[in-house]
């Protein structure tokens, strides 16, 4: 991956890569749209009339397929309900709690994890008797949107790693596959022996980065089809008795629904990723601008509706700007690498040319890499900056306010001090501020409300740490996380490290001789702003 970016901070970056993520791929049965179609496909299947019941049987069938399917396989059925849907943010964290050996354990073959049940509401059809005025009675049939029973099949496929089949139960019978681009990369990984080290759902490390370029480039919607096609020969199957069948009027076309494709940098150090990326926060309004969205995006027509938002990914902030209900995202993940994620909901943008059937599944991945590194270029001319002498001065003095009281200078040889700062430094709280109550949490119960306020007072008295207007929430400024970074590297990574060796090799000869140390630190400190500066530390 090679753009403005990549080329200014090539020398901070460890590797890159682009596959795709989060892939949704919906299947329907083309005759199965009108009710005229559906009354054809029962009459072609022997049935004379269209009532309820008749619709009902192919559900029951269905379902005891699926029984029958889970008790050979030795597969757990779930309910999903009120508790599971209280309790857990999506099915894919309850079968990773309920089903931890399965899902993080290394396979090469195939596994059906689990099934689970849940009733949603989805388009069908149902049927009622009508009498016209003349007494006669008919059947007829209309579309209708009601609570249906659906199945998520979760399994280990042996190509695509962990993914989803979903299945309706009740005519038309829509169905959805999920699988992710990282899962297929990692299986693909395992089935040829290469080590590499994960972080959420990232890659922090791999080995053989060529097969790993390789992997994605060779990847072909083909793979996923047939793994699919495979899957629904198992599951989506009619009971007849001994043995379950389906009829050839009844096979799915499938066609995309979301796909994203993300570009991830992982830097040599996570404290330069996380500065970097607090830059990047502080100038993404610029880039969610209509027109600077349609240069992004790639497109022939200027968009005239947009939407910018700053929130929570998991737990690492997240920059996302939406172009008819596309979008297009910014975070660290995993707070070690920056990662830009293009998510195509709906390709009919203005100039935009990308087909729905899932044949066309590559020409995504292309879309979204050329989205990315366009976005990439417009972070390229981000300035590189480190704190002035001046400002560092009153960082190590005491200052005194307007009605002389004495605000002591934070003290980084404080073990405390050093915890507190630390967690103002995270990207969490440069998007929505922080409370007093936020890091009480943070630090534990050894950290009492008027202790916090008094550590606070220190960087707060100084401009590092501004009020929000309108809220009780507090923000590092820019200066404040520039100080806060500079000083806990060079403390780190400097001050530190010498301290320690030079205080037990001049020990005895402390009395006799004076200290260079002073003098040392004077050199060292001028050196870290060099140092700073090639690093590529940011405001």
């Amino acid at each position: 991956m090679e753009n403005n970016f990549t080329e200014n901070y090539k020398e901070h970056i460890d590797f890159s890569y682009t596959c795709f993520d989060r892939i949704i791929l919906r299947g329907y049965i083309p005759s199965l749209f009108m009710e005229g179609s559906v009354i054809n496909l029962l009459r072609n299947l022997g049935f004379r009339k269209h009532s309820d019941g008749v619709l009902k049987t192919f559900s029951d069938q269905l379902n005891s397929h699926l029984k029958k399917v889970s008790e050979k396989n030795g597969t757990t059925i779930h309910w999903w309900g009120k508790e599971e849907k209280t309790k857990y943010n999506s099915k894919i964290d309850f079968v990773k709690e309920k089903h931890q050996e399965p899902v993080n354990q290394k396979q090469t073959s195939n596994k059906v994890i689990c099934i689970i049940k849940a009733v949603e509401n989805s388009r069908t059809f149902a049927n009622k008797e009508i009498t016209t005025k003349k007494g006669k009675r008919f059947t007829k049939m209309y579309a209708c949107n009601k609570l249906v029973s659906h199945c998520y099949i979760y399994i280990h496929d042996k190509a695509l790693g962990l993914c989803y089949l979903k299945t309706a139960t009740y005519l038309p019978f829509p169905c959805e596959f999920y699988f992710n681009g990282h899962n297929y990369l990692k299986q693909q990984l395992d089935i040829n022996g290469q080590a590499y080290k994960m972080k959420d759902n990232s890659f922090t490390k791999v080995d053989d980065l060529d097969m790993l370029e390789n992997l994605v480039s060779k990847f072909q919607p083909s793979i996923a089809l047939d793994r699919i096609d495979y899957w629904m020969r198992m599951f989506f199957k009619f009971d007849k008795g001994e043995k379950s069948t389906r009829s050839k009027l009844l096979s799915h076309t499938w066609y995309t629904s979301q796909t994203e494709t993300c570009s991830n940098i992982v830097f040599k150090s996570a404290k330069l990723a996380n500065s970097l990326f607090q830059r990047v926060l502080s100038k993404h309004h610029t880039i969610g601008l209509p027109d600077r969205l349609t240069e992004a995006f790639g497109l022939r027509r200027t968009v005239k509706t947009s939407k910018n938002t700053q929130n929570k990914y998991f737990v690492q902030a997240c920059i996302k700007h939406w172009c008819k209900g596309n979008s297009i995202k910014c975070y660290n993940k995993s707070g070690c690498l920056l990662r830009v994620e293009t998510t195509i909901n709906k390709p009919d943008l203005p100039g935009l040319k990308l087909k729905k059937q899932a044949c066309n599944l590559q020409a995504y991945y292309w879309y979204g890499f050329d989205c990315n590194s366009r976005y990439f270029n417009t972070l390229s001319d981000i300035d590189i900056k480190y704190l002035a002498n001046d400002n560092f001065e009153k960082y190590q003095n005491a200052i005194y306010t307007k009605k002389g009281n004495r605000i002591a200078a934070p003290d980084l040889r404080n073990k405390q001090q050093v915890e507190l700062l630390s967690i103002l430094l995270s990207p969490n709280y440069y998007v929505t501020g922080f409370k007093n109550k936020d890091l009480r949490e943070k630090l534990g119960t050894n950290w009492k409300t008027a202790k916090i306020a008094y550590e606070l007072r220190k960087p707060r008295g100084r401009g590092a740490i501004k009020k929000i207007k309108t809220s009780h929430y507090y923000r590092l400024t820019d200066e404040g996380h520039l100080w806060l970074f500079y000083s806990s590297y060079n403390y780190s990574y400097f001050v530190n490290p010498l301290v320690s060796a030079s205080y037990k090799k001049e020990l005895k000869s402390f009395v006799d001789n004076p200290s260079n140390i002073e003098s040392a630190y004077a050199q060292i400190n001028k050196a870290v702003s060099v140092v700073m500066a090639e690093l590529g530390m940011v405001a």
